[in-house]
């Protein structure tokens, strides 16, 4: 039932480790680590935040702001099917131009990451809610393992109190939350793996 302190700190630690800033973190933490000079990697990783997620970022506040969703969790499914596709097709874009500018092989990484993750979420929200909130912060711990293993381990931790917090919220089922761990995990394994991680 919703009140009470466990729901205030699961409210709370569903905003704190939102989507959006866990996006930007994987990105970030890429920059920071992937290339030979930091300036270079976070040179990238602005360029990249700005090409390909802020766009989507400003559709999904001005829908909001519009009564488009339900709330800001965009709890009702068959609302979400409209930023997925919109995300979809902007990152699909914004990836291929940041190729032909020759983005380094670990941002190409987390684009293809990007893309595998919002088409099979969006595929699979078209019968099943999966946690967008746990699909997130997994690939943003993921990443840190894969550069920087306590940022990683710590990450982690902190996405198995996401997974709590959104089944406590009512927001997912343990199903529903462990298959977004398990998707975001996978599909960035794949993709570094297959890409490598240096520049």
């Amino acid at each position: 039932m919703p009140g009470g302190p466990s729901y205030t700190l699961a409210r709370r630690l569903s905003q704190t480790f939102h989507p959006i800033p866990m996006n930007l973190a994987s990105f970030l933490i890429v920059g920071f680590n992937a290339l030979s000079t930091r300036a270079a990697g976070l040179g990238w990783a602005v360029l990249c935040i700005l090409t390909m997620l802020m766009p989507p970022i400003l559709f999904y506040y001005v829908r909001l702001r519009q009564g488009a969703y339900s709330d800001e969790d965009i709890s009702v499914r068959e609302q979400r099917n409209e930023l997925y596709l919109f995300g979809l097709v902007w990152v699909l874009l914004a990836s291929l131009g940041l190729a032909l500018f020759g983005a380094p092989r670990p941002f190409l990484a987390l684009m293809v990451s990007a893309l595998a993750l919002g088409l099979s979420s969006g595929l699979i929200n078209l019968f099943w809610k999966i946690s967008a909130h746990s699909s997130a912060v997994a690939s943003a711990a993921t990443i840190a393992l894969l550069y920087w293993r306590p940022l990683g381990v710590l990450l982690w931790v902190c996405a198995v109190a996401v997974g709590w917090a959104r089944v406590r919220t009512r927001n997912h089922t343990p199903m529903q939350v462990l298959a977004g761990f398990a998707l975001a995990t996978g599909i960035i394994m794949l993709a570094f793996g297959i890409l490598g991680l240096h520049g």
